[in-house]
């Protein structure tokens, strides 16, 4: 059953499956339905006081000799937004979504947005149903990969993640990377964009913000976690893509 191969991926199977329904329901469903269900705003709430905590206490055991600046950076760069959306879209998320037929129509179920904030609401509802100790298994599990990356190249932790990209990219020679907007959505006052982020030919990361400035920043981090030096992938351009 697709649900229990989901659920296998995230590590907990729910006892209360409503829980699950609603992390997985989009603001646009129940608007578009008129109805007064939940959808995944409240446990976004949660989900991000959970992950923000256990994402601290994983890195302080993990990391004892990390002081405070690093510590921080290092769970910045774990739970930005970018971040989030890649494990989403590992876990297959989006496949899941239920979204209004507007937000369908306009590639909601890839929006790293949708996906940050609905991976964030299925850490609270993993709290809600399963209490602390399975939380903290469950973000372990998950960012099991990230942690990895971070323990094996500390350097290329994002203070200013637009420096330390180029940098990264003019040791390989040829030009700076390039940030194009490629789309912006929402009301005035709560603009999201939607920004790339190129080198030549490729495109090395995708991000989003609440202003351009963000959606570089973000972009540029996706792209650090994708052509990290000590990547186990083997060529770190290797699965990078043309820009449309």
């Amino acid at each position: 059953m697709k649900g229990k191969r989901f659920q296998e991926a995230i590590g907990h199977e729910f006892r209360d499956p409503l829980l699950l329904r609603e992390a997985l329901t989009h603001p646009s469903y129940t608007a578009e339905a008129q109805s007064d269900g939940p959808n995944y705003q409240r446990l976004e709430f949660l989900g991000d006081a959970v992950l923000q905590l256990a994402i601290t206490d994983c890195l302080y055991s993990l990391f004892p000799r990390y002081k405070e600046g690093l510590l921080t950076k290092t769970r910045s760069f774990l739970v930005n937004r970018s971040s989030l959306g890649a494990i989403a879209r590992d876990l297959g998320l989006g496949t899941h979504l239920r979204l209004g037929k507007g937000e369908e129509r306009s590639g909601g179920r890839e929006k790293e947005s949708n996906l940050a904030d609905s991976f964030e609401a299925l850490i609270g509802a993993v709290y809600q149903d399963g209490g602390w100790r399975k939380a903290k298994t469950v973000i372990r599990k998950l960012f099991s990969k990230a942690l990895r990356q971070v323990a094996s190249s500390p350097e290329a932790l994002p203070g200013n993640p637009k420096g330390l990209l180029q940098e990264l990219l003019q040791k390989r020679g040829g030009e700076p990377p390039r940030y194009r907007c490629i789309g912006q959505s929402g009301a005035a006052h709560r603009k999201s964009y939607n920004v790339i982020v190129e080198w030549g030919e490729l495109r090395l990361g995708e991000g989003c913000g609440s202003s351009k400035k963000e959606a570089e920043l973000n972009a540029a981090s996706a792209a650090l976690a994708r052509i990290a030096p000590n990547s186990p992938h083997g060529s770190p351009f290797a699965a990078l893509r043309k820009p449309r």
